[in-house]
């Protein structure tokens, strides 16, 4: 098997079906979840992960999550997972060594918990840029990972294309949460956003510096 112009870049193979995939590999389950089960390999030195539907009903919703990944890798997004190949009901991307927001955030000092929190805000801007809605910034819980000072988004399965402006306003709903911002302020950002969301972003952004210097800051379970 030629490794290397599969692992340059994304590859689509919709002839190769997951049995016939791992068949080639010594796979290890990572974990499993409503929707599916991942799985990793190391080749070359590089660890890989699997992600595969629990059934057939899901591929779809799988392949559209591959879709979005390859749409955000060709404009140079390094806060997703690196596809490197798709087949008819599985997808493979480079494995992300981190933890989960959810825990992370009850372990770090506050400077670190505010500043994930504008890492995040930058990531559903960008998003929002280029039309995906990812559709789970009210709760980035599981689905945001942590490594070291870099943040990584996951699970783009309920992720839409060509739809704009919509991730910001839903993060706006955990700063409230986080006690970050008031309700009817947030709102009121909300509204703003769509006109001028650059000027919105800048606001919070320095809204999250000011907060990081409070003592005692609010973790949300």
């Amino acid at each position: 098997m030629k490794e290397d112009s599969r692992a340059s870049g994304a590859g689509f193979f919709p002839k190769m079906r997951f049995e016939e995939f791992a068949a080639e590999r010594r796979l290890e389950r990572f974990a499993e979840g409503y929707r599916g089960v991942i799985y990793t390999f190391v080749e070359r030195g590089q660890r890989w992960a699997v992600k595969v539907p629990s059934e057939e009903g899901l591929v779809k919703t799988f392949l559209k999550e591959a879709k979005i990944l390859e749409f955000l890798n060709s404009k140079g997004f390094s806060f997703v997972p690196k596809l490197r190949e798709v087949g008819e009901d599985f997808f493979v991307y480079r494995f992300l060594e981190g933890k989960p927001f959810k825990k992370v955030q009850k372990e770090v000092p506050r400077r670190l918990f505010y500043y994930y929190l504008r890492k995040i805000l930058l990531a559903a801007y960008c998003l929002d840029r280029v039309g995906v809605f990812k559709d789970e910034f009210q709760r980035p819980f599981t689905n945001v990972l942590v490594s070291g000072r870099r943040v990584y988004l996951l699970d783009f399965e309920r992720g839409l294309l060509n739809k704009y402006w919509k991730n910001v306003p839903q993060f706006l709903q955990f700063l409230v949460a986080a006690g970050v911002l008031g309700r009817e302020e947030a709102v009121e950002l909300g509204r703003r956003y769509k006109k001028e969301p650059k000027a919105v972003v800048k606001e919070l952004l320095k809204r999250l510096r000011e907060a990081a210097k409070e003592e005692n800051p609010p973790r949300v379970d």
